[in-house]
Parts: C-alpha cells; structure tokens; sequence
C-alpha cells in the first residue's frame, strides 16, 4: 500500500484531512462526500495516534497505483495477466507487518481505529481485510475479502456466504475435527484488493495472481501463532482462528446495493495476535452503495467474466462492469465481428461465471463499453426490442441481489449489434480527425 500511497500523491491523487474526525460515523460521513476520486488520508483520528486511508480504489487511482494506462483496455490485461501467469509468492522472515507482536491483553479496538458506518449496523467493522486459509485437506491457500464486525477485544464475527470458498474450508476443517486458522491483512495495494475478489477455482492462490500482475514474487511473511502467511507490506495482521459452533446474529447489515439486509448468524472468530508496522496506517473501504465498494469488485468480475466468455465466443473483445450495477449486477461485452447467435452465447456465458450478473449488453466491437453515452447509443440505433431483448425469469443468484426470491432472481440480455443492412456511419474523415489531433495548439482555441 505504501507504493501506491507515494504514486497517488505524486499525481495528485492523494487527499488529506488534517481536521479530527471521529471514527464513529463520522469518517464515513467525510469519505462519503469526499470531492473527486481522491484516496483521502485522515491525519487525525480521535482517540487514535494511527492514520487512516480510505477510497484508495477507483479505476484511475488502480492504474496509477500499477504503472498502467488509464484505460479498460489496460486493466483487462493487467489482471488478466496476474490470472493467467501467476507467480509463486515468496516467503521472508523480516517483515514490516511484525514490527509489533501483540498476543497478550488482545483489545483489537484500542490499537486500530475500526468505524462505524451506519446507524443500524451492529458496531464497528473491519472492511479492508485481506483474508487468507489454507484448505485443511490439501494445503492450498485460498484469499477472499470478508467483513470483520468486533465483538469484543479479541473476538470477531466474519461474514461470508455458504458458497464462498472459506465457508467451505472452514466445514472441511469441522469435519476433521480442527478450527480453520486464518490471517487478515489490513492495509493492501490496489492489486491485492483486486486480486482477493477474483472469481477464481477453489485452489487458485488469489496472492500469486496478485504477484502475477506484480510480474515479481508477492512477498508473505509466515504466520505467528497460525499457520497461514500474510503479505509482508501489510500494515495490520490480524491472526485468529474460527471457535467451532459459535455463531453470532449479526442484524442488519448494508449490502452492496447500499440496503440493510439480514442474513442472520455467522461465524465468530478468536484472535490470538495482531501484528503491525511501528508507524501503521490503518485502510477501511466504505461499505454499501459507494465506489470503492462497487470497482474493487467491479475491476476482478469484469475480468474473470471476460475470460470465461472467451471460452464460448472466442472473438469477445472486452467486458465491462458498470459502477451503475453496483459494480457486480451489469455486465457490457463488445464483440469482434460477432456471428449468429453469439451474443446469446456470451450473455449465458456471463450468468454462468458470476451469480451477481443480472443483466448483459452485447455490443459490437466498435463500441467503447465503458462509455455509458456510446452503449446508450448501440441501444438506440442497433438493438429492435422485438427481437434483441431476452428476459429469463427464476434464474438462481446470490443471497446478496437486492431483489432475490426464494434464491432467483430474472436476468436480462440485450443485443445491440450492427445488422448487416445498417447504413454506414457518417464520420468525417478519420485522417482529418487524426491531422486536426496533431495541430491542435496552433488552432488557439481559447475559452
């Protein structure tokens, strides 16, 4: 996180708050209303001496943070290439994240400043942590993003959904009789954030997709009372391990769609060590229907779904999660050249990969789907509502979809591509655009 810290404000994309702010509340409220896209650092924390950062993930702030092109295109093959080449990760034993070795008197409140973010929530949550297992069969890691709310000094209650792959490590460990260790990392790079919210195979290291976008090892620093690594740039390691049979109701909780919803009892955890940096800067992403929320999920499902429709239409050329789905329900996918029936195939494709995906738009390729105003306009002039609209009711989704019914929910597929008897564009001509482009300054344009 330091790296990308240092490059953001560089650009100038690094805000500060130097007022108090209280982390009940009222950091939320700052983070909320925050000009811009800006990661925003507050210098002061009440009842703190610890920093923290928040709204450290937008697209832009994401390709500065790597080195990459501001573009769609940049970051489809970014990621793509932490999935595709992965990297082994890297162990070191000096590590920045155990500067400071707590596992006695464990009070989780008084050493980071945790928020809390709304009014009905049960209290303060941990939104930024990286959570890492090993499957107790085989000995796979495996890194998700789960909520932390506290419970207690050295007790936590994780959420996550019986279809999530940590769920499913933990049953694994109940049934051979052992609690499931686990380390959360708080404090990450944009690619770590990114890479732990890849919709990957049970068994896929989410750390070496993240060294695979490094193009480097990503370096983990082994556990202190667990047997489970954590990134050694971390600012806060939390170790704990899941206390068999308790479960904690948890109340009303916000949801990605920005509502409460309730899904009841959830796993309690028992911390035995929080390890951190002398000088820590504490990360929390805002919860609910805000953007950092919507583009950490965004960016890594737009990805994966790109590259299983591949699977089934090889000529797909790009996808795009829009942030007006918030960042997991709307999907855009362009097409190259796109035959009979492949659009279809691309939209069943895409429902497939990702339950959360309710809606497709297929256009072709000549269309930049990140541009609302241009997709807009393939509806318009491409797609007949006749015949280019598919409406499929009762299709299983995920307990998160903001209107699920008995586990379904209807999708939508819409088909706005070019017919073979559409008349041509009329475009001035491209190599004047491109000479107008070059000599643009001695135009003198003013006002």
């Amino acid at each position: 996180m330091r790296s990308a810290l240092r490059k953001l404000e560089k650009s100038g994309r690094l805000t500060t708050v130097q007022g108090a702010v209280h982390p009940k509340f009222e950091l939320a409220a700052v983070l909320a209303q925050a000009p811009g896209r800006n990661a925003v650092m507050f210098n002061r924390v009440e009842g703190y001496e610890t920093r923290v950062v928040g709204n450290l993930v937008d697209r832009t702030n994401f390709s500065v943070s790597c080195g990459i092109e501001p573009t769609l295109e940049a970051s489809l093959q970014h990621i793509s290439r932490g999935i595709e080449h992965p990297v082994p990760a890297a162990l070191i034993h000096d590590a920045p994240c155990r500067e400071v070795v707590i596992t006695d008197k464990i009070d989780i409140m008084s050493i980071m400043p945790v928020a809390t973010f709304f009014e009905r929530e049960a209290g303060p949550y941990i939104t930024a942590g990286v959570i890492a297992a090993k499957d107790p069969e085989t000995g796979k890691r495996n890194v998700s993003m789960n909520r932390l709310l506290v419970l207690g000094p050295d007790k936590l209650m994780i959420g996550m959904s019986p279809s999530h792959h940590l769920y499913q490590l933990m049953i694994k460990a109940e049934k051979l009789g052992k609690p499931l260790e686990i380390s959360a990392a708080i404090g990450n790079h944009p690619a770590v954030l990114v890479a732990a919210n890849a919709y990957v195979d049970l068994g896929f290291d989410e750390f070496e997709i993240a060294g695979g976008m490094f193009g480097e090892p990503f370096e983990l620093s082994p556990g202190v009372t667990v047997n489970v690594e954590a990134p050694a740039g971390a600012e806060f390691v939390i170790e704990a391990e899941f206390v068999p049979g308790e479960l904690y109701e948890e109340g009303p909780v916000s949801e990605f769609h920005g509502m409460y919803v309730d899904y009841g009892k959830s796993p309690v955890l028992c911390v035995k060590a929080v390890t951190h940096r002398k000088d820590a800067i504490y990360q929390t992403i805002l919860p609910g229907k805000y953007h950092e929320h919507f583009l950490i999920g965004a960016m890594a499902i737009e990805t994966t779904v790109l590259h299983h429709v591949r699977r089934a239409v090889p000529r797909a050329k790009a996808a795009y999660i829009t942030e007006g789905g918030m960042g997991r329900c709307h999907a855009v996918i362009s097409i190259a050249e796109p035959r009979p029936g492949e659009g279809q195939k691309a939209m069943f494709a895409a429902f497939a990969h990702c339950n959360l995906v309710k809606q497709v738009i297929v256009v072709d390729d000549d269309i930049p789907i990140d541009d609302p105003i241009a997709v807009e306009w393939a509806i318009a002039a491409r797609m007949r509502a006749e015949r280019d609209m598919i409406v499929i009711p009762g299709v299983r989704t995920d307990r998160a979809e903001a209107l699920v019914h008995h586990g379904t929910v209807a999708k939508v597929g819409i088909f706005a591509l070019r017919e073979a008897e559409s008349p041509p564009l009329a475009e001035i001509p491209r190599s004047v655009m491109e000479h107008v482009r070059q000599k643009w300054d001695s135009y003198q344009v003013r006002g």
